[in-house]
């Protein structure tokens, strides 16, 4: 029976307290198909155990999901208990949109992966027929079309897969990170510069992603030799944080010509990229891998006058 309700209660589930007051609550929210489930939680909870539990319970709007949480509790002799019904329908539905989203997303990775990649095979096949001196020319444009496509596609399922949340992370080194990701890309005359020893809290492979994207990003966007400093990015003390704990940032830069400001609000959009080699794909992927992490990350100018990409709400050890 309803000893009385909270106004929170009334702005859910749409019921005055002079409604249900002196009622049974299980009449007035439980769904038919539900009433095995609420009376058996009803005798757990005068048993005195506490209840925790997602249950799908009616409101004057109609059906919404619930964690619900029972506290019992004895006074004069008798034993009563809180019932404590929290709305979690948005969630639920957030949820179950995200999980039809990265099904899609598998979807098309398959797609990718076995309708385009096979019929780029057997170009590549017919191709080889195809390779005689008269045709050099011809052969090898076709051949860089290919393989354009083929770094298209791979940079595309990389996007459609780092959007997955991070699960395992580890604390390891930046320069470890950084000279692995360094050894991915053709650096030429470059040069690599870790200027702060750290350890980073992330999922190392997926972070080699980002470091090999903004290296690649520096050296293929400028014409000469550049180098590219990895450091801690100093972050504004607050008021709950002391001058020893603004170790939440660091930052990747280079020397190069930088970024005009009127392009920064772009870079991280699909298919931006100012380069004819590129496919637009590479700092895009850099932002979903630290949104993946729950991490931001902005460009600005470096104090050597290129890009400096600032990685905040990191956890550095």
């Amino acid at each position: 029976m309803v000893r009385g309700v909270n106004p929170a209660f009334e702005d859910v589930f749409g019921y005055a307290p002079a409604d249900i007051r002196g009622e049974s609550l299980n009449e007035f929210i439980v769904p038919d198909e539900y009433e095995d489930e609420a009376a058996d939680l009803d005798s757990r909870t005068s048993d005195g155990e506490y209840n925790n539990a997602v249950l799908t319970r009616a409101t004057t709007d109609g059906e919404r999901e619930f964690l619900y949480r029972g506290v019992p509790y004895e006074q004069g002799g008798s034993r009563y208990a809180f019932a404590i019904y929290s709305d979690i329908t948005d969630q639920k539905q957030r949820e179950a949109e995200l999980e039809r989203k990265n099904q899609q997303l598998d979807e098309f990775a398959s797609i990718l992966t076995h309708d385009l990649r096979n019929p780029i095979n057997i170009a590549e096949g017919y191709l080889d027929q195809l390779k005689e001196p008269e045709n050099e020319e011809c052969v090898e444009l076709i051949e860089q079309a290919h393989d354009r496509i083929k770094e298209i596609i791979d940079d595309t399922l990389t996007l459609t897969k780092e959007a997955q949340s991070v699960e395992e992370v580890e604390a390891i080194s930046i320069t470890k990170l950084a000279e692995s990701g360094w050894e991915l890309v053709e650096t030429n005359d470059s040069e690599l510069q870790v200027v702060d020893e750290f350890d980073l809290v992330c999922d190392s492979d997926r972070f080699a992603r980002i470091v090999e994207n903004v290296f690649r990003n520096a050296i293929d966007h400028n014409d000469g030799a550049v180098t590219v400093r990895v450091g801690l990015h100093e972050t504004m003390a607050t008021a709950t944080q002391t001058s020893g704990d603004q170790r939440t940032a660091f930052y990747i830069a280079d020397d190069g010509r930088g970024i005009p400001e009127s392009q920064r609000g772009q870079v991280f959009e699909l298919g931006e990229t100012s380069s004819r080699e590129g496919t637009g794909l590479g700092l895009p992927i850099v932002q979903r891998i630290a949104d993946a992490h729950g991490w931001d990350v902005q460009v600005v100018d470096s104090t050597q006058g290129g890009a400096k990409f600032i990685f905040t709400s990191v956890e550095i050890r």
